[in-house]
């Protein structure tokens, strides 16, 4: 291997213009291949393959409910209650990021739908003795009396000549007499906090200072590019609408999503920064140790095209690579600057190129070599 090393370097010795002809076309070429691969921001991939980990992503890809994004709105007076105030701004918000940022939201969940509650009320008619027990069939008997019933009818009367009669007319008609009220009242004991009600529609707190939206993004919380694009979507709508008519309200955000989109750039802004301060004390270092201003470059160009070629060879295994994984990058930099260190070095005390490539080539090629176990 050594002779055949020497004899490539002697050829390209002896032809120094075809040298460099080849050198800036390999160059370019890792360059081109190199600058086709597509980044992608899933902090997943920084993560090892391992079986836990995979049913862990697949639970956060696939979960109805991780994947939701809680939104609050709120007075920033908490002695005052504006419960219109608060509405009039989840109308708003509501609009624009649906007007916005459609390609990046699956569904936004601000009003109960009226259509569900009536076809909660329907499954509950056709299965009524599912949700009832003794006490309810007592309380049945106490519903039918000729009193009640009267005075049942009498205030569904007054129920259906108010403008509530426009939704409650299918209810009252299939059940005059209220006997599926016991069946709805059994749905809450599944109520998890009684602190939260129902007011136009909207789920607030009972004080009226709180008011709670959800948004389900299209993309998983995984995909930390896509969703960093729809929480900075997100935060401008908020700043523009507390800028104009709503500088008394509060608004934030919570859920995996926006964890998972605030790991990810903490993680690359510290593995790029920390990569810049590498390279950056690597080129003070190596200049003030060898005393030649040319012996950053030196050391430093072959690993900056090892680095172009890794890419290169990634476009055309995987086509893709995590910009955060790349961006940990600095942890192996101080690794390939110590394969030109070590060439750079032994030439200064044999001062041959071939000795250096006699002496060298095995061990750095053995060393370049991934482990077998």
């Amino acid at each position: 291997m050594e002779k055949n090393l020497v004899g490539i370097y002697n050829y390209f010795n002896a032809r120094k213009p075809l040298l460099y002809t080849v050198f800036a076309l390999s160059f370019a070429l890792v360059v081109f291949f190199a600058s086709r691969i597509r980044f992608e921001e899933d902090i997943s991939k920084v993560l090892p393959k391992d079986k836990k980990i995979e049913k862990l992503n697949y639970i956060f890809q696939n979960s109805k409910f991780v994947d939701k994004l809680v939104v609050m709105v709120s007075l920033k007076d908490s002695t005052q209650q504006e419960p219109d105030s608060l509405i009039a701004f989840a109308d708003n918000f509501t609009a624009i990021i649906r007007q916005k940022l459609p390609q990046y939201i699956s569904k936004v969940n601000a009003k109960v739908d009226d259509g569900l509650v009536m076809e909660l009320f329907g499954t509950i008619n056709k299965n009524l003795p599912i949700y009832l027990n003794e006490r309810d069939y007592l309380h049945i008997d106490t519903l039918l009396r000729p009193t009640q019933v009267k005075e049942t009818l009498v205030h569904d009367l007054h129920t259906l000549t108010s403008p509530a009669g426009l939704a409650l007319k299918s209810m009252i008609s299939s059940d005059p007499v209220g006997i599926s009220y016991l069946g709805l009242k059994k749905l809450q004991q599944l109520q998890y906090d009684e602190n939260f009600e129902l007011y136009d529609s909207y789920v607030m707190t009972k004080d009226h200072q709180n008011l709670l939206l959800f948004i389900t993004p299209k993309y998983s919380p995984n995909n930390t590019g896509q969703n960093a694009i729809m929480l900075n979507g997100l935060d401008n709508a908020i700043d523009s609408l507390q800028n104009k008519n709503f500088k008394t309200i509060n608004c934030s955000y919570f859920g995996t999503t926006a964890v998972s989109v605030g790991n990810a750039l903490q993680l690359r802004r510290d593995s790029m920064f920390t990569q810049g301060i590498t390279v950056v004390f690597l080129i003070i270092f190596l200049a003030f140790y060898f005393r030649k201003k040319r012996a950053p470059v030196v050391i430093l160009v072959p690993v900056l095209f090892g680095a172009l070629f890794s890419l290169a060879v990634i476009y055309f295994v995987k086509g893709s690579i995590s910009v955060i994984a790349l961006g940990t990058g600095s942890v192996v930099l101080g690794i390939a600057v110590n394969y030109s260190l070590h060439v750079f070095n032994h030439y200064r005390h044999t001062r041959s190129i071939e000795q250096v490539i006699r002496d060298l080539a095995m061990p750095l090629t053995l060393g370049s070599l991934p482990p077998l176990v």
